[in-house]
């Protein structure tokens, strides 16, 4: 598939392994799009043990995946907490490449210290998930919407939220209001770009077999005297059979709704939230 090239994808939060991101940007870049990545530089300690072992090199190892498929690829560690430093990141790409069309923003807080009842929750917590989840969305928004806006040919811009973004849970309450607010920034960011023939859509996916750290997971895991990797495998298990088509997603299924997202076939979706959960929410 072709219906890609000429195109230029920037994708936030791209560096794991089994990651959104990585799925989207071998997604793309097989459909002749040249990607760039931008991610956090994580310490060991805050790396999966898997891409531990496979010695992964986050952004720069999907950047050697890219590249053999044939496309260009631009990699920018990028701290998205910073604005100045995401504005930098934009203006980069857009030099580099001479062009910016499509922006998937995927990235996310580290889940775990957040999951604590609302009365519990620690400000500090609340303000970094805010700060990650919601405003570095926006600022990408921002600052791509501008490079899309001047070159006049119009874009696509792919929000990953969550089915946390439609429903809260208990202990929830820092991630969920980041992600509500992810669909309020995406419906009004449609309409502000409408007129200029860009599409801003959200895909809410349920759990995501993603390997990503989870400080709540890697606690539980140390209480139970389990290996993570175990207990993330029971979390894994259960859900999935708590889930109507007998599985969790994997990174890919959310990608291909990705994809659709950007593709001319969904030319006029815009403002809307795509469910990718197995049938487990249907708003």
């Amino acid at each position: 598939m072709a219906g890609l090239v000429g195109k230029v994808a920037l994708i936030t939060g791209a560096g794991g392994m089994k990651g959104i991101g990585r799925a989207t940007a071998l997604k793309l870049a097989a459909q002749g799009a040249d990607i760039a990545l931008t991610d956090l530089q994580r310490p060991p300690e805050a790396l999966p043990p898997g891409e531990i072992r496979q010695q992964w090199r986050g952004i720069a190892s999907v950047a050697e995946e890219v590249e053999t498929l044939g496309r260009r690829c631009l990699q920018v560690w990028c701290d998205l907490s910073d604005s100045a430093q995401i504005q930098a990141m934009v203006q980069q790409v857009a030099t580099h490449f001479g062009r910016l069309d499509i922006l998937v923003n995927n990235a996310r807080a580290i889940i775990g210290r957040d999951k604590v009842p609302v009365t519990e929750l620690r400000e500090d917590v609340w303000h970094h998930f805010l700060a990650i989840n919601t405003t570095a969305v926006f600022l990408c928004t921002k600052f791509v919407g501008q490079v899309l806006v001047q070159q006049g040919q119009g874009g696509r811009i792919v929000n990953i939220a969550s089915d946390a973004a439609k429903r809260g849970s208990a202990m929830g309450a820092a991630y969920s209001a980041s992600k509500f607010a992810v669909l309020g920034l995406t419906q009004a960011s449609a309409l502000d770009l409408a007129p200029h023939r860009i599409t801003v859509n959200a895909v809410c996916p349920g759990p995501v077999n993603t390997d990503r750290l989870s400080y709540w997971e890697q606690a539980q895991a140390e209480a139970k005297g389990l290996s993570l990797e175990a207990f993330r495998a029971q979390i894994v298990a259960e859900a999935g059979q708590r889930t109507p088509l007998g599985r969790i997603a994997e990174s890919e299924d959310v990608a291909n709704v990705v994809a659709f997202l950007i593709s001319e076939d969904a030319g006029f979706v815009t403002g809307q939230a795509y469910n990718v959960n197995g049938g487990a929410l249907f708003h």
